[in-house]
C-alpha cells in the first residue's frame, strides 16, 4: 500500500510532496480526485534528471526515476503546516485519508490540484450527521 502526502500552508512555496515518507523534488503537477461514487484519479507528473517529464498513477505505478531530497521543513516549521496523507493500493475502496495524522470519515469527495507556479486547490467535502454537505479547504 502506497502513502502519498502533501505538507503545506496552502501556498506553493510552502509545500512539500512525499511518497512513502520520502520528499520528492522535480514535481510538476499533482492531481488527486476521489469521491464516494468511485472516482479515483491520482496522478503525478515529475521531471527526470535528464529533463524528461513522466506522468504516473501515484498508487498503481512504480515512480521510476523520481528524485528525492532532504526534508524542506524543520520540525518547528512543520508545526505550522497541514499534512494531508492518502494511503491506498490503487482502489478507492482501500483509500484512507488523514489530515494531520487523524483519519477522516464521512468524506464525499477530495479534490487536490497543485501545479507550480500558481495553481493550488485542495478541498474536502464531508457529509455531516444530518446529511448536509460541507466543503472545507485542506490547507
Amino acid at each position: 500500500m502506497a502513502e502519498f502526502s502533501i505538507e503545506s500552508n496552502g501556498r506553493i512555496e510552502k509545500t512539500a510532496v512525499y511518497y512513502n515518507g520520502e520528499q520528492l523534488r522535480g514535481v510538476k503537477e499533482v492531481v488527486l480526485n476521489l469521491d464516494e461514487n468511485g472516482a479515483f484519479d491520482a496522478v503525478i507528473q515529475y521531471g527526470l534528471t535528464n529533463g524528461d517529464l513522466v506522468t504516473k498513477n501515484i498508487f498503481v505505478d512504480f515512480l521510476e526515476g523520481v528524485q528525492t531530497s532532504e526534508p524542506s521543513f524543520t520540525e518547528e516549521e512543520a508545526k505550522h503546516l497541514t499534512l494531508l496523507t492518502v494511503t491506498s493500493d490503487g482502489d478507492v475502496t482501500s483509500a484512507s485519508v488523514f489530515v494531520n495524522n487523524t483519519e477522516q470519515f464521512g468524506i464525499v469527495s477530495l479534490y487536490l490540484h497543485i501545479k507550480p507556479p500558481s495553481e493550488f486547490k485542495a478541498d474536502i467535502t464531508y457529509r455531516e450527521d444530518d446529511g448536509k454537505l460541507t466543503t472545507e479547504g485542506v490547507f
